[in-house]
């Protein structure tokens, strides 16, 4: 067909998808990380979305269930001190 413009060539992604893979990562405000001891026991923490202590896995959470977590008695990081800025001491 003449004067039509050719679209991608196959395997070609365009769209959501690489827009997606292209934005970086947003840093949580607050989440939880479990460490485990190597014993058979694990233990969470509350962390700073930006600590450098969170380890590798942080699970995401709302300020709401931050501060409900630290209510039910799990530890706040010692370096980041998220009880401090969650109005919990």
């Amino acid at each position: 067909m003449a004067g039509a413009v050719p679209g991608p060539g196959p395997g070609a992604d365009c769209g959501a998808g690489a827009a997606r893979r292209a934005r970086p990562l947003r840093t949580p405000d607050w989440g939880v990380s479990e460490a485990g001891t190597g014993v058979g026991t694990t233990a969470a923490e509350v962390h700073r979305g930006d600590c450098w202590a969170q380890g590798r896995t942080l699970r995401p959470v709302s300020a709401e269930r931050a501060r409900a977590e630290l209510a039910g008695g799990m530890r706040a990081c010692a370096v980041c001190r998220p009880d401090t800025v969650l109005n919990r001491r």
